[in-house]
């Protein structure tokens, strides 16, 4: 009599293997297809090192170099499970086309480059976050590897909120405001690169019991202290639309109030414990609102004069004392402080309209997730953490940044998954 339940294959017609009555080796099949990759838990260790800033914390590991260490790991895994079968490494098109049409408008900005050794080691920084973005592509190929991405990148945001927050309470302050060392030595990428994480809190934490909601909410709440502290307009008006939406989004009105009053409340205390020269009040006679318009201008002039390719990639900053105007106020040369105009004029056309494309492409994606029934929280996540990078990038300079290629990365990969599932 043959068994209901085999723990192993039967060996039948000569020698060759029956799986019909082995309903455990189908599931042991079943258990190695989902199975995380090696590639994927390298991503995740890449990405936590990334925002824990490695060489500040631990200088003596730098000997090894850990970030490229693993990043050379993933990529190595990646062709490795390509060649034995293990998987199939994914573009992402269009958004993967656009971003590598940007790098190339980038690194050909070199070439009419103002100072073109500069622009050349600012396109090299630049592949090395594209890369990451065809990581998290290739790496992240379901919703659990999704959630997964989000938990370490949620995790690692603490590193940076700590950071500024030690700092802020120890006085070890710059005009006023707070940040951490680094890639977030500069309070406003602190602002952003936390206001993009909020919205991952808000979905991670729609399924999951009370325990781990009131943990996400405590992570949320030092987010947006360390925001704060920050003291970055930008970043306030980020938080504040992806505040909104998020509750938008809800649909529930106790969950809306509740919101409405931690946000009114938060600004208010963010008010009376501004620690910087300026704050919202009085914007026509602000020093630094006018340096901003000035970049601004100056950055249109730029690509007036260089249509094309721009003034190179990274060397607004190096034009700056060209374009500046007459009178205006400045310790330095400033970066342009509007991530738009910072791409027309050091890439000129030809890198602007595929960045654009880029952004506006995976907005659209994530609107139509959002919108699914199936994936509306995964979406929606994606869809506003876009938005707050938006809101957060008219008021500075983040292209040579890590963070956007990261969350365009995760919401290319989201749609994927939401596609395969289909």
């Amino acid at each position: 009599m043959l068994p209901t339940s085999a723990t192993a294959p039967i060996a039948a017609n000569g020698g060759r293997v029956d799986y019909r009555y082995a309903p455990a080796a189908r599931d042991l099949r079943a258990r190695t297809a989902d199975a995380m990759p090696a590639s994927y838990w390298l991503l995740l260790a890449f990405l936590l090192l990334v925002y824990a800033n490695t060489p500040f914390i631990l200088p003596a590991a730098e000997v090894i170099r850990p970030a490229k260490l693993v990043a050379a790991l993933v990529v190595l895994s990646l062709i490795g499970e390509t060649v034995f079968g293990q998987s199939k490494l994914r573009f992402a098109w269009p958004e993967g086309g656009l971003l590598i049409a940007f790098v190339v408008a980038a690194g050909l900005s070199c070439l009419t480059a103002l100072w073109p050794g500069y622009a050349a080691d600012g396109v090299a920084d630049l592949a090395k976050m594209a890369l990451t973005y065809f990581f998290l592509v290739n790496c992240v190929r379901n919703e659990r590897a999704l959630r997964g991405v989000m938990w370490i990148l949620i995790i690692g945001g603490l590193f940076p909120a700590a950071g500024t927050l030690k700092n802020y309470l120890q006085g070890n302050l710059y005009e006023g405001r707070a940040s951490w060392v680094g890639i977030f030595a500069n309070p406003n990428e602190v602002a952003y690169s936390l206001v993009i994480l909020v919205p991952f809190a808000v979905y991670l934490g729609t399924p999951r019991g009370w325990g781990v909601r009131l943990m996400l909410l405590a992570v949320s709440l030092l987010y947006v202290a360390a925001i704060y502290v920050t003291f970055s307009r930008g970043g306030l008006l980020g938080l504040a639309a992806v505040v909104a939406l998020c509750a938008w989004r809800k649909r529930n009105l106790w969950f809306q109030g509740l919101t409405l009053l931690l946000l009114v409340g938060g600004l208010a205390v963010a008010s009376r414990f501004w620690s910087r020269g300026e704050d919202f009040s009085q914007l026509n006679s602000d020093v630094t609102v006018q340096q901003r318009i000035a970049t601004t201008q100056a950055g249109f002039d730029m690509f007036l004069d260089h249509p094309l390719l721009g003034v190179g990639f990274g060397c607004s900053v190096i034009a700056w004392p060209l374009y500046a105007p007459q009178g205006l106020y400045s310790r330095g040369a400033l970066v342009t402080h509007n991530t738009f105009v910072q791409v027309l004029s050091e890439t000129g056309v030809l890198g602007f309209l595929p960045f654009v494309l880029l952004i506006g492409f995976s907005l659209y994606h994530s609107r139509k997730l959002a919108l699914a029934p199936r994936t509306s929280g995964m979406g929606a996540a994606m869809e506003v953490a876009i938005w707050g990078l938006v809101v957060c990038g008219m008021s500075g300079g983040y292209v040579l940044t890590w963070f956007p290629y990261l969350l365009l990365g995760l919401a290319a990969a989201a749609r994927q998954i939401a596609g395969e599932s289909q």
